[in-house]
């Protein structure tokens, strides 16, 4: 089974470098979850800036010389995926001669109170506006527990491998908080503080949810079509299906961005179930798996988890 090619123009540009891979994704793949039917009239869109020819051309040149961005993210030195989501797209929004970053993780305090933070302030200068960005990234197993047959999934039974993570909580924060810092009159004062004033509000939302291999749940509201459901298993169903000529990799958690290209770290079935028998044992969570051709390029993600989980 092929990986699905959910962005074809980022694969023509035939990026070698993985953290440029990662960077392209990031900002130019396609969105998890579409904003305006999950919050119509709100005012707020699913960020969308364009892959333009200068843009293209930029990657690629960056592609064959990925110094400046591997500088830029070892200066960071993140050890979350979200934090190295928002870095690519800070790079990004720093590079691009269509943007402008103004600030980012920028507080918002009412009396000693932390209200949040602006995850990015940028400026767009083909809009001609200010721009307020959240930004996440986010994979979530589904878990049927209230929808019935082929009706949308309530966004509650999606989980984060964590399972304390849920597509509900995360877009509750999203659409009534984070992206209404700009309304705030705290948060309006801190941006009128730095010179701006009604910035346009905007979402970056990747990632990608991974179906229960015995059932078709389907996706929430709002899910994004161009987007294929993946799977989960569990580990004693996926030996029972698994060929043994099949090779995987272990996808380490700041590598779920880009499809991985040439890994060298395969496994051979047995060896991966014997694995994650070890890491199962001492309560390790879900693993995302992807299975890769004989040149280590990958060809299907999925999770693996223990026959308890979610429990």
């Amino acid at each position: 089974m092929q990986l699905p090619d959910t962005c074809p123009e980022l694969t023509a540009l035939e990026l070698a470098n993985p953290q440029v891979r990662d960077l392209a994704w990031a900002c130019f793949g396609p969105p998890l979850l579409q904003m305006e039917i999950l919050a119509p009239g709100s005012g707020v869109t699913t960020a969308g800036l364009s892959l333009t020819a200068s843009r293209a051309a930029w990657l690629q040149h960056l592609d064959r010389e990925p110094e400046p961005l591997v500088a830029w993210l070892e200066a960071g030195a993140a050890s979350r995926l979200g934090l190295y989501f928002e870095q690519l797209w800070q790079f990004f929004l720093t590079a691009d001669s269509e943007t402008e970053l103004l600030a980012h993780n920028l507080p918002v305090r009412n009396n000693g109170r932390t209200l949040g933070e602006f995850d990015c302030l940028y400026y767009c200068h083909q809009r001609a506006r200010p721009v307020h960005l959240e930004l996440a990234v986010k994979y979530y197993l589904g878990w049927r527990c209230t929808s019935a047959g082929p009706d949308p999934s309530a966004a509650r039974e999606w989980l984060g491998p964590n399972t304390v993570d849920r597509l509900d909580l995360k877009l509750e924060r999203l659409l009534q908080h984070q992206s209404r810092l700009s309304l705030d009159p705290a948060g309006r004062a801190l941006l009128a503080s730095h010179g701006l004033e009604h910035p346009l509000r905007e979402i970056a939302l990747r990632g990608a949810l991974f179906q229960p291999a015995g059932d078709r749940l389907s996706p929430p509201a709002g899910y994004n079509p161009a987007l294929p459901l993946l799977r989960w298993y569990t580990l004693a169903a996926w030996r029972a299906l698994v060929p043994a000529e099949a090779r995987f990799a272990v996808l380490p958690r700041l590598h779920w961005l880009s499809p991985l290209r040439h890994g060298t770290n395969t496994l051979a079935p047995e060896d991966l179930s014997a694995q994650l028998e070890q890491r199962f044992a001492r309560g390790g969570r879900p693993q995302l798996i992807a299975r890769v051709d004989g040149q280590g390029c990958e060809t299907q993600r999925f999770f693996l988890t223990d026959g308890d989980w979610p429990g």
